[in-house]
């Protein structure tokens, strides 16, 4: 809401998205975090879960690298360079599996006309 005198723009500018986005994201990681412990813990959760968990954003492939930097920073699980990277690519791969599976369903499912077969 503008204060008398200032335009709508005056009080979302850019810094305000930017900030609410990082506030998001934490909550997100806060969220995975909660949700793993649940589940028994890191370790004994399998890689399908563990992407069902995180939900990567395929198009935004650095912001998932931070969320999942975070999740393991909270988690305590401490990782080299390139363990972390591998991990991460594991869960990041069964996404986009994942996506690009859902993709073709619903493709194949919308040409046939039986699109409501499907979860798109």
């Amino acid at each position: 809401m503008a204060r008398v005198g200032e335009s709508i723009t005056d009080v979302t500018d850019k810094s305000e998205i930017v900030e609410l986005k990082e506030k998001e994201r934490v909550d997100e990681a806060g969220w995975i975090v909660r949700r793993i412990s649940e589940l028994g813990g890191y370790e004994n959760v399998s890689d399908s879960v563990k992407a069902d968990i995180f939900g990567f954003d395929i198009a935004d492939v650095s912001g998932s690298i931070r969320l999942f930097s975070d999740v393991m920073k909270r988690l305590e699980i401490k990782l080299d360079g390139d363990e972390l990277y591998e991990e991460f690519q594991r869960i990041y791969d069964e996404s986009v599996g994942r996506d690009a599976d859902r993709k073709i369903r619903c493709g194949i499912g919308a040409e046939e006309g039986n699109s409501s077969a499907f979860s798109c």
